[in-house]
This record gives structure tokens, sequence and C-alpha cells, in this order.
């Protein structure tokens, strides 16, 4: 289980990896346009719908790898005056509230990802572009969403038998 555990985590940050390339370059895209348009009075009709999907890609190729590494915010107004064994109950009922609540984006987001392959939707802006294509990594990260909070869920599971 253990090679398993870090291959997912390799996989995670590889596509941390891939969301700051992505980054980079609806950066330098946006850069571009704005010098074309200042200085030549022409712009790219392209760079808004392309930004617009990579921003999307970028939040769910990222955002598991920031749970691993405890990077969401959180409010701990109550949790701070928690004992640890609390705080460990607390934790696990969240992270499994955490993973129900992607699982279910799991199901919504192939569900429409199927509707949009069967019936061959685009999206038809400045470049058509096939739904699915821009739709799949909301399955695909919510998928490793569900994986990575049920794995925390667990650990915090085993904290709480272990007597942690």
């Amino acid at each position: 289980m253990s090679i398993l555990w870090r291959l997912f985590d390799k996989l995670l940050d590889i596509m941390a990896g891939l969301a700051g390339v992505v980054l980079v370059v609806i950066v330098a895209a946006v850069c571009y346009t704005i010098f074309m348009r200042f200085f030549f009075q022409q712009t790219t009709i392209w760079i808004m719908q392309t930004t617009e999907y990579g921003l999307l890609w970028i939040v769910f190729l990222v955002t598991t790898w920031l749970l691993r590494e405890g990077g969401h915010i959180s409010n701990d107004i109550i949790y701070s005056r928690l004992n640890q064994k609390a705080k460990s109950y607390l934790d696990s009922i969240m992270f499994t509230i955490g993973g129900l609540v992607c699982a279910i984006m799991v199901y919504f987001g192939t569900i429409y990802t199927h509707e949009c392959i069967v019936n061959s939707v685009t999206d038809v802006r400045a470049v058509t572009v096939p739904k699915a294509l821009v739709f799949v990594i909301i399955p695909f990260g919510s998928l490793l969403l569900v994986i990575q909070f049920f794995r925390m869920a667990w650990g915090r599971f085993n904290d709480i038998k272990g007597g942690r």
C-alpha cells in the first residue's frame, strides 16, 4: 500500500507542477494580448476563452495537492479550544463529509462529461472546443479529492484507535 500512496503523491506533485505551467502560460498569453492591444490596436480573441479553461483546470489540478499539504483555509475558533482527541474526531468527520461531497461532484461531473461526449457538445466561441475536453477535469480532480479526503479520514480514525 505504501507504494500506491507514493505513486498517488507523485501524481499530485506532477499535477501541481502542471497547474503551475498552465498559470505561467495564462499570464504570458494575457501579457501578450495586452501588449498587442496597446501597441498595435489588435487583440487575440482566443485568449479569454483559453484563460477561462486554464483557470478551471488549475483548480482541479492543484486542489488535491493543496489538501494534502494542509494549505486550505480553516476557521479554528472552536478547533483551537479542543483537546487532541476531540480534534481527531472532528477532523475525521469533516474529512469524511468532504469526501462524500467530492464523490457527488464525481458523479455529476461524470454524467455531464458523458453527455457532452455522447451528444458531441461543443463550446462555440472564438475557438470551437468539445466541452468534454474542458470538463473532464472535474470528475477526475474530484475523484482524487475523494481519495485524499478518505485517506486523511482513515489516518485520523487510526489516530483515534491508537489513542493519539
